[in-house]
């Protein structure tokens, strides 16, 4: 799956996260960190459930999705939202101690997760949150009829993702990550990523957005994709085989660090 800086936050693998990181215990007064924050969709969204008197710090490596959640103006309701640069594969400056770590789409792009995991929970005060949703591949799409070409887009998105150094099984190992890190689970599940009938697709966006991967990887080339006629080519499947199509699976993991619950300080 594409990284979250690259899509708009119509992109309904976004949907569970609303949900998720509502319920995980983020509280008025927390300050949360944000990790591979893209446009800022989560940053905000963990910005409204701290409050005016809690802080959020975003970071992420592409300048660029740092420019574009900058672009966003703050709510006077919301937690001040500090963006700052930082490569995870690489050392953390320091940015202090957090009630919550967050990261969605994160896990996944990094060559060792592990070691940023154990890294991150060493950013936390006793007792803090950590949740992530992370997603894997599995043998989808599926609906109510043959999906060919939908399948097809699937399995070039996720080529393209292993080829680039992504662990496409990452969110089945979620949970084993976070407990060898000594994390205590506290909520885990999965849901399903819907295309909905009578909705416009995302995928034509999803297919656009990843051309140039796809192409610099040898996944596959544009004559392949047909680009030209790919949104009418997968409308016209959809509309064929009628119904609710399941595109992918999030998984939703939250965890404690080891102090157990508390308050924001």
């Amino acid at each position: 799956m594409p990284h979250p800086s690259t899509l708009a936050s119509a992109n309904p693998a976004n949907a569970p996260s609303a949900g998720f990181f509502a319920n995980i215990g983020i509280v008025a007064g927390m300050r949360v960190l944000d990790v591979g924050c893209g446009n800022g969709d989560l940053s905000r969204l963990v910005a409204r459930l701290a409050g005016p008197g809690g802080e959020v710090v975003a970071i992420d490596r592409s300048e660029e999705a740092l420019a574009m959640a900058r672009s966003v103006v703050s709510s006077l309701e919301e937690a001040p939202i500090r963006y700052r640069a930082v490569d995870l594969a690489a050392e953390l400056p320091d940015l202090g101690r957090f009630d919550a770590i967050v990261g969605r789409r994160v896990l996944m792009y990094l060559p060792d997760a592990a070691t940023v995991l154990a890294r991150l929970a060493a950013l936390t005060k006793p007792g803090a949150i950590l949740a992530f949703q992370e997603h894997a591949r599995a043998d989808l799409p599926a609906g109510l009829g043959e999906l060919e070409l939908h399948r097809r887009l699937y399995g070039w998105v996720w080529d393209t993702v292993a080829a680039e150094g992504g662990d496409v099984e990452l969110g089945l190992r979620l949970v084993d990550l976070m407990s060898a890190t000594g994390l205590s689970i506290e909520v885990a599940r999965s849901e399903a990523i819907l295309l909905l009938p009578g909705e416009p697709s995302f995928l034509p966006t999803l297919a656009r957005v990843m051309l140039p991967r796809l192409i610099e990887r040898r996944v596959a080339s544009a004559e392949e994709i047909e680009s030209d006629t790919l949104a009418q080519r997968i409308e016209d499947e959809r509309r064929s085989i009628g119904g609710t199509i399941v595109w992918d699976l999030a998984f939703l993991v939250s965890a404690r660090a080891s102090g157990g619950a508390r308050a924001a300080s």
